[in-house]
């Protein structure tokens, strides 16, 4: 991918590009929690040799982006993306989100209706937290507020499959080192973020395709909710596979094959 920044409120904002701009099929890949634009370094690469503009942003506090405030908002991630497509003369681009990016997609497609070719929830959904999930958060809140990050390793461990982060030794070593970069100030910020987010069930509402890529052996997936959850746009294209919360690093070329696909069909149906 091609590094481009663009200033935003003040402060920097870092991305990559593949494709061909010129062909009017963009892609905007947003990546989850503690990563950054490196996740998408195949995916990129694919969508950009099947005729699509990707478009990689690093998040707030995430990557070679800077932290804009105490707590980065999905709202704010949201605007952050609508910035560089600013800068990038995008007018409508499909936006596909893992994890904690699926979450600012459905926030951008909320804010942004008009801007939006398709949806997909790449291990992720627009539903607010359990009050579960919101009360893991507000523990590992207060592990980072004192300053404590070294249970992110286990953390990283955890998002593939059980027993098999040993089988990605160089993707679990780059996911460590992203979240190490970051620092416990930006971690908890994205954290405050999400803990804060609504309900974006209502994204479900717009006339655009909607794709759900689903791991069954995903510890963070509810997946009779998120099956049920894909009965509800117009239209909706589900593929269940045999991993965990890193689709991209676990099953790279079943991914790449749904997520071109599902641009094909957002762009050519």
């Amino acid at each position: 991918m091609e590094d481009r920044f663009i200033d935003y409120k003040g402060h920097k904002v870092h991305y990559g590009v593949a494709g061909n701009a010129a062909e009017c099929k963009p892609v905007v890949l947003l990546h989850g929690f503690t990563e950054a634009i490196f996740v998408w370094e195949r995916l990129s690469r694919c969508l950009s040799q099947r005729g699509f503009y990707a478009v990689a942003i690093d998040l707030a506090g995430h990557g070679r982006t800077e932290m804009f405030a105490h707590s980065h908002t999905m709202e704010l991630q949201a605007e952050i993306v609508q910035a560089v497509m600013q800068a990038e003369k995008i007018e409508k681009a499909v936006m596909i989100g893992h994890s904690m990016g699926g979450y600012v997609a459905a926030a951008f497609a909320c804010l942004y209706p008009r801007q939006v070719a398709g949806v997909g929830f790449f291990h992720s959904n627009p539903a607010a937290d359990t009050e579960a999930g919101r009360e893991n958060r507000r523990r590992t809140l207060t592990l980072l507020e004192a300053g404590h990050t070294s249970f992110m390793n286990q953390f990283t461990a955890d998002l593939f499959a059980p027993d098999t982060a040993q089988n990605y030794p160089d993707a679990v070593a780059a996911l460590q080192a992203s979240s190490k970069n970051m620092g416990a100030e930006a971690i908890a910020a994205a954290q405050r973020g999400m803990l804060e987010r609504p309900s974006r069930l209502a994204v479900y509402d717009l006339p655009v395709p909607f794709l759900f890529i689903i791991g069954k052996q995903d510890a963070k997936a509810d997946v009779p909710k998120l099956m049920a959850q894909s009965l509800l746009p117009q239209q909706s294209y589900v593929q269940l596979l045999p991993c965990g919360h890193m689709g991209m690093y676990e099953c790279p070329a079943q991914t790449e094959t749904l997520v071109c696909g599902f641009a094909s069909v957002c762009f050519f149906s």
